[in-house]
């Protein structure tokens, strides 16, 4: 979900530089206004895009810690000939 995120996130802004931004570019404050606010939700979804690596990599790492590992003698056992 958070990819799909980013990618409407940044499809949005292609769209606004490719569509919106050359109809603006009488002025420079005018091309930057257009510009401005597409490109903090792209800073922002990058951040949260980031955000939900993290978590989603420290959800995946404790669960592996909380995973009873097999005890010594469970691992030995298969390779016992006694």
């Amino acid at each position: 979900m958070v990819r799909i995120g980013l990618l409407i996130i940044l499809t949005a802004f292609l769209l606004a530089v490719g569509v919106v931004l050359p109809a603006n570019l009488e002025t420079p404050s005018q091309a930057i206004e257009s510009v401005l606010m597409p490109l903090t939700f792209v800073g922002l979804g990058t951040i949260l895009y980031g955000i939900g690596m993290h978590l989603h990599l420290m959800h995946l790492n404790l669960v592996r810690q909380l995973q009873p590992e097999p005890s010594d003698d469970q691992r030995s056992a298969p390779n016992s000939d006694d």
